[in-house]
């Protein structure tokens, strides 16, 4: 599609995929006076309480993707799982972003893995492999402990093996023979952390302040901003960010996750082309958002400069325990 110019107030915000970011998306686009359609297989998706207008067809239904596509003004995703096909459908009538070649790169481990190394950026040591004896081999290449992943759809710790005793090695490489892996060395990191930046149509990008991470089970359960670390490790992340979304021509919000290493190195770990879970604490943290920013940059907006007013503890609380939840005068809720 050609370059979109400014979308006038009202215009419609096609969002593939309704759940907890879609929500927050949708909530966003009202609040700066646009209409949002959701396209996601599940009738009961979250995003569908708050919005305009929603559709209900699988992501390879082409004649209701295409019926989608011509009754919005812009198209976005809200998780990397989305099938590119679907994308390369929906681009061929409307704008998408953020563009193909960014989901393209993202939904595949290796391809996100060979992009950083490419660009000079460094990551954790790895081997890619597809066989009983790759894996085996690869294992062998990188020593004990290592983490074994699928290249392909896997998130929040599912495709995922650790494995740190040689007993383990034949039950694991038997699991995913036959699949295409990566194998990732283990390293002894000093914390996670994540930095959320956004880049508009006019090329102007703005970073939002590193946040440190805690994961369960693979899972983010906690983001603090500030992080405990030093400015200088703070400025080298954003650094590392701005040359990725530059490098992509990205238009939109993104998350990048790193890891630093107890030598103060930082190898980035892994790419969301989307709004991420570790920025929610922008909404609560921050005068725009990064939901709002995304919304703003695929409008042709400018976006603002995601500066931070306060000090944020985030919280990801799962399943039940959201029942047990107490109202208090100095924490702000979100429930989806």
């Amino acid at each position: 599609m050609n370059k979109q110019s400014r979308l006038p107030l009202g215009s419609v915000i096609g969002i593939l995929g309704g759940g907890q970011l879609g929500r927050m998306l949708s909530l966003s686009a009202s609040q700066l006076g646009f209409k949002t359609h959701i396209y996601d297989p599940d009738f009961n998706a979250p995003a569908k309480q708050v919005t305009n207008l929603s559709s209900t067809f699988k992501y390879d239904d082409i004649n209701n993707l295409k019926n989608f596509a011509k009754n919005v003004d812009v198209i976005t995703y809200e998780f990397e799982n989305i099938p590119l096909d679907t994308i390369r459908v929906c681009q061929k009538i409307k704008n998408v972003y953020p563009n193909s070649r960014s989901l393209e790169i993202c939904q595949d481990r290796t391809n996100e893995k060979k992009f950083l190394n490419n660009m000079g950026i460094k990551t954790v040591k790895f081997v890619v492999a597809s066989s009983y004896e790759n894996i085996i081999d690869g294992i062998k290449q990188l020593g004990l402990p290592v983490v074994i992943k699928t290249s392909r759809f896997g998130y929040d710790g599912k495709g995922q093996k650790i494995i740190s005793q040689k007993e383990e090695i034949d039950k694991v490489a038997s699991q995913f023979n036959n699949v295409p892996v990566i194998i990732e060395e283990m390293i002894d990191f000093e914390l996670e952390m994540s930095v959320i930046i956004c880049r508009d149509m006019d090329g102007k990008i703005s970073a939002y302040d590193p946040s440190e991470n805690v994961h369960q089970n693979g899972i983010l359960i906690e983001s603090k901003v500030p992080a405990n670390i030093s400015l200088s490790i703070a400025s080298d992340a954003i650094i590392i960010a701005s040359k990725i979304i530059r490098n992509l021509e990205y238009i939109g919000t993104m998350g990048i996750e790193f890891f630093l290493t107890k030598s103060k190195q930082l190898l980035v770990n892994e790419m969301a082309p989307r709004v991420h879970n570790s920025g929610h604490w922008t909404q609560s943290g921050c005068i725009i958002s990064q939901f709002e920013q995304h919304i703003r940059a695929i409008t042709g907006n400018s976006i603002g400069d995601g500066k931070r007013h306060s000090n944020i503890l985030m919280k990801n609380i799962l399943g039940e325990k959201i029942y047990n939840i107490r109202y208090d005068n100095e924490s702000s809720l979100n429930i989806y």
